[in-house]
């Protein structure tokens, strides 16, 4: 097992901030977030959603996420994790092993969690597998060179080599090592090559009443209009990003192509 993988089993002990995952307030202002781009994405139109959420703590933003009519169905590897959320269900599993069919879901959200994975192509290849054909999947997380890393508040951990990024944990009192593993905007992309992608990142700024992201982007506001120039003129300093995330059929038909190929060879 390896090291994130390791500390992911004790993840709400691990982590500084772990208190936020039982905030009710909070959680329910990330899910007000995540459900604002899932509604402009037409999600809510279709009857009897299944959602997937990857990392779902205690399961409260998959509870406000998943309708009344719907099932949600919550991953993570955190012993002292789960809950009694209405219409959800827990799943004790590894996010780069998911034990469902493939198709089985037609939402599925990794929201921060893919720089806490030890292989991040392997969980954007099951995030793939399990979406049906029309599915999305609501996909965000931090920028490697965004200045302060988000969860140890520590400026440009996340730019060192790791060996320099361990020492500056240790020197810090921060912990032992830097085991997470954020990518950058061109590696990120270079991620979900697999996917269709839209951005929202830019949305969310230009419009953060439409998005419920005034708590973190007030209008008007100095955060806000740095955060603007920053887009616009620094992207590669931007903390994180917002994606949707939909199937390539023409990448899937090409792999269902080379699947049959290999089984009449076989044959």
């Amino acid at each position: 097992m390896g090291e994130l993988k390791q500390k992911a089993t004790q993840y709400a002990e691990a982590f500084d901030g772990a208190s936020e995952l039982a905030d009710e307030a909070g959680r329910a202002r990330k899910a007000a977030k995540i459900r604002a781009v899932l509604e402009k994405e037409g999600v809510y139109e279709s009857a009897q959603l299944r959602i997937l959420d990857i990392g779902c703590a205690y399961g409260l933003i998959l509870g406000e996420l998943t309708p009344s009519d719907g099932l949600g169905i919550g991953v993570d590897m955190d012993e002292n994790l789960g809950g009694t959320v209405q219409n959800v269900e827990f799943v004790r599993a590894d996010a780069e092993e998911l034990p469902f069919a493939s198709g089985s879901f037609n939402v599925v959200v990794c929201n921060h969690v893919y720089e806490h994975t030890d292989n991040a192509s392997k969980l954007l290849s099951e995030i793939n597998r399990v979406m049906s054909d029309e599915a999305v999947c609501y996909f965000a997380g931090p920028n490697r060179f965004e200045p302060v890393e988000p969860h140890y508040g520590l400026p440009f951990l996340s730019w060192l080599p790791r060996s320099l990024a361990d020492s500056y944990m240790r020197l810090s009192g921060k912990g032992v090592s830097y085991p997470e593993k954020p990518l950058s905007h061109p590696q990120l992309r270079r991620l979900l090559e697999e996917f269709r992608v839209t951005d929202y990142t830019r949305e969310i700024v230009e419009d953060p009443v439409k998005f419920n992201a005034t708590d973190i982007l007030p209008p008007g506001s100095l955060k806000r209009w740095i955060a603007e120039k920053m887009l616009r003129f620094a992207p590669f300093f931007f903390p994180g990003f917002v994606y949707v995330l939909r199937k390539n059929r023409h990448s899937s038909q090409d792999m269902a192509r080379r699947k049959y190929s290999a089984s009449l060879k076989n044959g």
